[in-house]
């Protein structure tokens, strides 16, 4: 009977641990543990999403013969379901072969007849006991004409209309073909979005995704097994390994071993990537019978394939048909959904805006949000789309917008919500992305950074130096994409389309709202102030330690060269708790200790003899997590009078505001020695 995850259960929960060992044990045994159970990488996390997914070619030969055998036994729900829907998917003189495996609920005998009243070609079958799905296919088989495949659907599916020619279409493309099978929302590795994901079944959830199935360009992707609930098998394979192995009893297992059969004699099996067939599953045993069944399959299945789990195993990791997955994935959620999902554009580099992203994509899915949707920029393509729901995650590049935008067409109620474009690989293009992902629907733009105002994000002239807001005639070349043609004008032009149709613009100090409004009028009265909440600060720390502590990522805008011209003449150890840009160099005695968790703070404050604080950042941040954090520890804490840090530092006792400018060198020492005096 379909679902084989009895031979594998067990295998994926040590599969899970030993992919998590290997990315953090010791190498030696990682490399014993990889062959044992035949890993290569781990499990690849992102798919390159091909340009031609949605190009469906729909010419199609003459349809191959087959006849549909729907085993019955009780759940007289769900057969009602599937008997009522199933003759708008078929075509007239469709074969349909029911099988009533000793049903004992008395709704079975006239819902069988209802649809064998409604549909002229059935042949019923009845077991005046119930003998199990094994015996009910190979019965059923007895009566499948000579020159016809053989398809089996459990009565708990519901599948789409033209459902049939797209589940046989693999047969015309080569004649070793043995089996097909569907994705689904139930079907082990063919699941959507992953196995394991619970979810409503009915004819309209199952239209809505199989609508962007259909629209698939059908693509040949072998399989390690089918699976039963929806499987085609081939009259020429089935002529050759005769039906399902009565040994696997009442069921569990039996569609491997013959698959296995299959294979040995030069069978593939399929995988219909253009068809998408609901399943409830589980329908026909209860669960002690479940977890007997499973199990005896389990040892059956492993003494005559050994090979088989690792093969299954191999096949998860490579994931072949993830793009499909990724665009029925999407289809799912918006029929999930019941709220508008969210769609943010972020980038790829991390830092204080990707810890406040993280923090509302928990918050959206706590607040029953099936998943929301990510668009990356700054990676190896245009855009990730990476769909992220409480128990799964699936991602895929996308060489360009108008692929970008067909895969979240699906999502007819969004939620456009702008985080961050740097990195973009074609900056100039997202307003007008942001423009047709918002159309119709509520937009909301973050200002994290400066983006929005000038390709300089942190508002930096082309020397390093922050002057303010750019005027509209500002020539210099950081404020502007020559390359690209854009002036600064023009740049200011595109994004004040976006502002325009902005709902709100979120700030997070003061400072932020002033600037934006500067460089946008119409944004008044549109911007709200939202500060970030920080949940981890660090505990106060005792006073007395001699190191200069710098705290988080050092790049040019954070004050690299600024601490590198301190680091030569700087009477105390500096220690930056964070990773600094390479372009900078901090030598002996000075150290940079890399990335951190926020929660190792203290411990590495204390560890290295930290007494104060220097945030370096020359530009108006629009928040600072890292001044938060020092401040928190109860250090002083120091930084120059821009944006955000200098709105957080002044407002605290341990805070202060040093009136230099960032290139005098001199001044910045005597206020950051002065700060030990405190």
């Amino acid at each position: 009977m379909a679902g084989w995850a009895f031979a594998l259960r067990s295998l994926w929960r040590e599969r899970h641990d030993i992919l998590t060992f290997l990315r953090t044990g010791d190498a030696g045994l990682a490399q014993d543990l990889r062959r044992r159970f035949g890993l290569g990488a781990p499990l690849p996390k992102v798919h390159l999403i091909p340009e031609t997914l949605f190009k469906a070619d729909c010419a199609r030969s003459v349809p191959e013969p087959a006849s549909v055998i729907i085993p019955v036994f009780n759940a007289p729900a769900m057969v009602d379901r599937l008997l009522a829907h199933l003759p708008a998917t078929l075509q007239e003189d469709q074969h349909v072969i029911l099988v009533d495996d000793g049903s004992d609920a008395p709704e079975i005998p006239l819902i069988l007849d209802r649809f064998e009243c409604r549909w002229s070609n059935t042949t019923r079958l009845r077991h005046p006991q119930n003998r199990g799905f094994v015996a009910a296919v190979n019965a059923a088989l007895q009566h499948v004409p000579a020159a016809d495949h053989a398809v089996l659907l459990n009565s708990d599916t519901v599948p789409p209309p033209d459902w049939l020619p797209r589940l046989l279409d693999p047969f015309q493309a080569s004649a070793s073909v043995a089996s097909v099978t569907p994705l689904s929302n139930n079907a082990e590795i063919l699941s959507v979005p992953r196995p394991g994901i619970e979810g409503r079944v009915d004819p309209d959830f199952v239209l809505r995704i199989d609508a962007v199935a259909a629209r698939l360009g059908p693509r040949p992707v072998a399989l390690p097994t089918g699976i039963g609930f929806c499987m085609a098998m081939r009259r020429e394979f089935l002529d050759r390994v005769g039906g399902f192995d009565p040994a696997f009893g009442r069921g569990y297992g039996e569609e491997v071993d013959w698959c296995q059969r299959a294979q040995a004699i030069g069978g593939v099996h399929a995988a219909a990537t253009n068809l998408f067939v609901g399943h409830e599953g589980g329908a026909s045993f209860g669960a002690h019978e479940r977890r007997t069944g499973m199990a005896a399959a389990n040892r059956r299945i492993n003494a005559r394939y050994p090979l088989f789990p690792t093969s299954v195993l191999n096949w998860e990791q490579q994931d072949p048909v993830a793009p499909e997955r990724l665009a029925m994935a999407v289809a799912w959620v918006a029929a999930t959904a019941q709220d508008a999902v969210p769609i943010y554009v972020a980038h790829s580099l991390g830092g204080g805006a990707e810890m406040a992203l993280q923090s509302e994509i928990r918050s959206a899915l706590g607040c029953g949000s099936p998943a929301v949707v990510l668009l990356r920029v700054g990676g190896p393509s245009a855009w990730r789309v990476e769909l992220c729901g409480e128990q799964f995650s699936l991602a895929g590049d996308v060489s360009n917008a108008v692929l970008m935008h067909e895969l979240l067409a699906p999502l007819a109620d969004r939620h456009v919500i702008y985080s961050c474009g740097v990195g973009a690989l074609k900056p100039e293009q997202l307003p007008d992305v942001l423009l047709k992902l918002a159309d119709g629907h509520q937009l909301t733009v973050r200002l994290h950074d400066f983006f929005v105002v000038s390709p300089s994000w942190n508002l930096l002239d082309s020397d390093g130096h922050y002057r303010g807001i750019p005027k509209l005639d500002e020539t210099d070349p950081a404020h502007a994409l020559p390359a690209a043609g854009i002036s600064h004008r023009a740049w200011r032009e595109r994004w004040r389309q976006v502002i325009d149709a902005a709902d709100e613009v979120s700030v997070f100090a003061p400072s932020g709202k002033r600037l934006i409004e500067a460089a946008y009028a119409e944004a008044v009265g549109k911007v709200r102030l939202r500060p970030h909440r920080l949940d981890r600060l660090p505990n106060r720390l005792p006073i007395g330690g001699q190191a200069l502590g710098v705290l988080g990522g050092i790049n040019q805008a954070k004050g690299g060269a600024v601490l590198e011209r301190l680091g030569q003449t700087f009477r105390r150890k500096i220690v930056v708790i964070g990773d600094m840009d390479r372009q900078f160099r901090l030598l002996l005695p000075h150290s940079v200790l890399g990335r951190y968790d926020q929660g190792d703070i203290g411990k590495l404050a204390r560890q290295h003899d930290i007494g104060a604080w220097f945030i370096p950042s020359i530009w108006p941040e629009t928040f600072s997590f890292a001044t938060h954090e020092a401040l928190a520890t109860g250090l002083p804490v120091a930084c120059f009078d821009f944006g955000a840090q200098a709105e957080a530092v002044g407002a605290q006792p341990n805070g202060q505001v040093i009136d230099v400018s960032p290139d005098d060198t001199a001044g910045i020492e005597a206020h950051l020695h002065a700060l030990f005096e405190r």
